[in-house]
């Protein structure tokens, strides 16, 4: 009677404490590897994931300077254009006209000239040394045609494919 129950017993704590060998089915057998092949599956996924994150934050970066450039654009012709308006006679005169090939240097000497006719000069001298600081490549024209005083910036809008952004603006006086 002790053996039939101390082998029971045995049996027991064996089945409670796993110390017999585990059984291997066909169907753990089969699956062995698998965990790596997802690990790499998802580190995959997870790159091209980052990867896109990456190109749209490089795109939000370009789009934010050339929002910037644009506002600075529309701030200096907006100034200019007041400018204009408060010397109208110099306007009208031709003193504000300005082409592309004129640089700062061309304004800077303001000796000889009247009142009207000198702060014209003094105006382009100071406003096209702002857009040649705050513009890369800034160039300026200012041109005028009845009573409309056309202001037209350009600059290097996106460095990396050669095209110039402008902005016009018109003034009647």
């Amino acid at each position: 009677m002790c053996r039939s129950t101390c082998e029971s017993k045995i049996y027991f704590f064996d089945l409670f404490f796993h110390r017999h060998e585990p059984r291997k089915s066909f169907l753990y057998s089969s699956q062995r590897g698998t965990t790596l092949i997802e690990v790499l599956v998802t580190l995959v996924l997870v790159a091209i994931g980052l990867s896109g994150m990456m190109a749209m934050q490089a795109r939000g970066v370009q789009q934010n300077q050339s929002a910037y450039l644009r506002t600075q654009a529309v701030m200096m012709a907006s100034d200019m254009a007041d400018r204009i308006r408060l010397n109208r006679q110099a306007a009208l005169a031709g003193d504000y006209a300005l082409t592309s090939t004129q640089t700062v240097d061309n304004f800077k000497s303001t000796a000889g000239l009247s009142g009207g006719e000198k702060l014209a000069k003094n105006d382009l001298f100071d406003w096209l040394g702002r857009v040649n600081t705050y513009l890369p490549g800034g160039d300026a024209t200012i041109s005028l045609a009845d009573q409309t005083i056309t202001i037209t910036l350009s600059w290097d809008g996106r460095r990396d494919d050669g095209n110039r952004s402008s902005y016009q603006h018109e003034v009647e006086l």
